[in-house]
């Protein structure tokens, strides 16, 4: 089993989140994170973070890139993606030494404090997945009263070349 992304490019209509989540749901396989934006276009860009080996990855690409409103299954790999998420974290009161610790663990990997409230702090960490696990973990998860995750949003390193631009 392996950490999967993909990219799905699909029509804006009611009804496509389900159908997608019904392939993922009908092979057993959870989704460990889902994004929805908005593209340029109109269509709309679903990136899907999910744990699987690569059969089952092939297979479920091939599943969905039959779905009608499914224009285009990318599968992402970190090395060629800029890959980012969001976390909002709200901590229990703390006293002392623990609310030392936090805020300077919050600011040391680049956070932001957004609030605090007596002896409970509100702030924002950004980074990879991976990342954000990690100082969650480091922090313990007794810090905290509530976390709201964005899920990965990933972007291609790959640049187009603008004609009109040379």
């Amino acid at each position: 089993m392996q950490e999967r992304v993909f990219s799905i490019l699909c029509k804006n209509e009611p009804g496509v989140m389900m159908r997608i989540a019904r392939a993922y749901t009908r092979r057993q396989v959870n989704m460990d994170s889902i994004t929805v934006g908005m593209e340029p276009s109109g269509d709309a860009r679903i990136i899907i973070l999910f744990q699987s080996d690569e059969r089952m990855a092939d297979f479920l690409r091939k599943v969905l890139e039959r779905l009608e409103q499914v224009k285009k299954v990318t599968p992402l790999r970190e090395e060629t993606n800029v890959v980012r998420e969001i976390a909002l974290l709200k901590t229990k009161p703390l006293e002392g030494k623990k609310k030392e610790k936090t805020l300077y663990k919050i600011e040391e990997t680049g956070g932001r404090i957004l609030e605090v409230q007596g002896d409970a702090i509100i702030a924002e960490i950004h980074g990879d997945h991976e990342r954000i696990n990690n100082i969650i973990e480091e922090l313990g998860s007794e810090t905290f009263e509530e976390i709201a995750r964005s899920g990965q949003v990933h972007i291609s390193k790959k640049f187009e070349r603008n004609e009109e631009s040379e």
